[in-house]
């Protein structure tokens, strides 16, 4: 087997076999869930390398780059939920009152807070932009995330699982929740890349992969939430894979669709369709422990979502490179020069 293709899949091959460690041994995975401070830290680790990774001027220039930012948002916070109410209503067996709510919190979450942006860099896409798009949607989370479940669910249904309390986020704890665990191990990267990218060039490789081992660490820890419930729920965890598999493969036609009509680039459209089409599976996991932790299907939709959508826009980054790779060449050829490499 060539080291290209090593290199290449070997994060989905890992994926694939952290499935099965997930369901048998549960226990980190539970106590990571339970400790709450674990997967804040995790976060903060991987932003704080895409920080590093990313030229400032060229994320101040994409802050107002509206016509790619807004749909990316529009997709999250309007498409996505439209077409899970829309799939509940078709897979949801008669009479379960679980379904829609469990499927609808999923749907209702912010673009994922790691893996669009390294799936982005991975791409050879506009990683600058995959990050603006994924500090957008989590901070309009405070406000969009508790509307939307709102407006779908049966209140009656909320005030039963959380106790009879409104669905409410406690919108200062959450502000610096985004502050420590999004802002500021992105502006820890920035200043560290000022004094240290120079000198980092022979261990970037090495550095890069430490998003992806964040990721399946993610991974693992959503499918040991689920175990219990994938195990005694077959029935309805195929239910979720199939409308879970629907809904990303739709969002990310319509990204496509949409940035192909807005003739953006490719670098931009890579990270349109990607930051567009993902949903966070760490803050899905908080809401549904701290509102809905009753709902017994909760955090199925949560990991089956999290987990194709990382199989297929994985399977897609060679496509994405290509694609990448080959405008970039023309650009080079058009204007006479040569990539200086240096700043990737």
């Amino acid at each position: 087997m060539s080291r290209d293709v090593i290199s290449r899949y070997w994060f989905l091959a890992a994926l694939i076999l952290i499935i099965p460690v997930g369901l048998a041994w549960p226990g980190l995975g539970l106590y990571l869930k339970e400790e709450g401070g674990f997967i804040p830290v995790f976060v903060g680790a991987m932003l704080g390398i895409a920080g590093f990774s990313m030229d400032t001027s060229r994320l101040v220039q994409q802050a107002t780059h509206f016509r790619a930012v807004l749909p990316v948002l529009a997709s999250i916070y309007v498409a996505a939920p439209l077409a899970a109410y829309a799939l509940s209503r078709i897979f949801a067996p008669e009479g379960d009152p679980h379904f829609l709510p469990a499927m609808m919190i999923m749907a209702a979450q912010a673009g994922s807070l790691a893996s669009a942006i390294a799936l982005t860099l991975m791409s050879g896409g506009n990683r600058e932009l995959a990050l603006i798009c994924t500090l957008g949607s989590n901070s309009l989370t405070v406000l969009l995330t508790p509307f939307i479940l709102e407006q779908s669910i049966d209140p009656a249904y909320i005030r039963e699982l959380s106790g009879g309390n409104d669905l409410e986020f406690p919108l200062l704890k959450m502000i610096w929740k985004m502050v420590v665990c999004v802002l500021l191990p992105i502006a820890a990267g920035q200043l560290l890349r000022h004094w240290f990218w120079e000198t980092t060039e022979k261990v970037r490789p090495v550095i890069r992969v430490v998003p992806q081992l964040i990721i399946l660490l993610f991974v693992y820890t959503g499918f040991a939430a689920a175990a219990t419930q994938l195990g005694s729920n077959a029935g309805i965890a195929g239910r979720f894979l199939v409308a879970c598999m629907l809904l990303h493969l739709m969002l990310l036609g319509l990204n496509s669709v949409i940035s192909g009509a807005l003739n953006l680039s490719w670098a931009d459209r890579t990270a349109v369709i990607l930051s567009g089409s993902q949903k966070t599976l760490p803050n899905g996991i908080y809401i549904w422990g701290t509102f809905f932790a009753q709902n017994p299907y909760g955090a199925i939709p949560l990991v089956l979502y999290h987990l194709f959508q990382l199989v297929v826009d994985t399977l897609l980054v060679p496509w994405f490179e290509k694609k990448n790779s080959t405008v970039k060449r023309e650009g080079d050829r058009e204007f006479g020069c040569h990539s200086l490499g240096g700043d990737d």
